[in-house]
């Protein structure tokens, strides 16, 4: 089968999803419903226990700006950097670092902090870790984005279970804001499912995040990485989320918004 190729005519294969969804989703991602089962993919951190005591991001950014290695960012005559906090969080898509860094499960991370009340009433992200700047020997789970560990080992488990595995067809959808900012066209991609990384930019793709929303023609399963999100929540069948929980390179959590009366 062919690459990804992006589709001019995007009308009828995104009809159901605009049908079933707030048009506003189509700015951050679409959350579409209807699966039997679903589970959240959370996005990988890593740390390295060598840069242990140099602060936070937010601390070696203004030691950075006092030893003037770099320039405010001032736009007319406000001093951005005096009035912002450098958090840290990558915002796209990311690779796995080297050396001496190791991954630490989110669980692990937050044992950390007994005392922090994480905000589990919304989906996996900044609210579910202590407010402020991550330390500098972290590296944040990214926004809007699977990691490339984590769209790897997504793409494996998904092409074991669809029938024509990675040459299973999928359309790849980019919402307007990791689209760049495009509020005029929609970006609307066909391809098989193992040449969905090569859209990335760092796969020599034209985008800087893993796509937003992202399913098979006959919609047996279903993907979304939410922009503003930490996580990427994947929908289908009981044994698809089985087999997600069960790869060992993916950190999977079972998350509903609570019922509220």
């Amino acid at each position: 089968m062919h690459d990804m190729q992006r589709l001019n005519e995007t009308l009828e294969p995104m009809a159901w999803l605009e049908e079933a969804c707030p048009m506003e989703d189509a700015v951050t991602g679409f959350d579409a419903t209807g699966w039997s089962a679903s589970t959240w993919v959370l996005h990988a951190m890593y740390e390295n226990s060598d840069l242990a005591g140099l602060g936070t991001h937010d601390d070696l950014h203004r030691r950075r700006l006092d030893a003037d290695d770099i320039a405010p960012l001032i736009i007319g005559d406000v001093n951005l950097d005096a009035t912002t906090t450098v958090t840290g969080t990558p915002l796209g898509f990311v690779v796995r670092p080297g050396r001496p860094w190791v991954r630490v499960k989110w669980a692990h991370y937050l044992r950390r902090f007994p005392d922090f009340n994480a905000r589990r009433d919304v989906p996996p992200c900044h609210r579910w870790f202590p407010p402020g700047s991550w330390p500098v020997a972290v590296e944040a789970p990214p926004e809007g984005s699977l990691d490339a560990e984590s769209l790897d080992a997504l793409i494996a488990v998904l092409s074991a279970h669809s029938p024509e595995g990675q040459n299973t067809e999928c359309l790849a959808f980019y919402a307007s804001l990791p689209a760049g900012g495009d509020f005029d066209y929609v970006h609307l991609w066909r391809g098989r499912l193992g040449s969905i990384p090569e859209l990335i930019d760092a796969r020599g793709g034209p985008y800087s995040f893993s796509p937003t929303n992202f399913w098979p023609t006959d919609r047996a399963w279903f993907v979304l990485t939410d922009y503003d999100l930490q996580a990427t929540k994947v929908s289908g069948d009981p044994t698809l989320m089985a087999a997600l929980h069960a790869d060992q390179r993916l950190e999977c959590l079972d998350w509903d918004a609570p019922i509220t009366t």
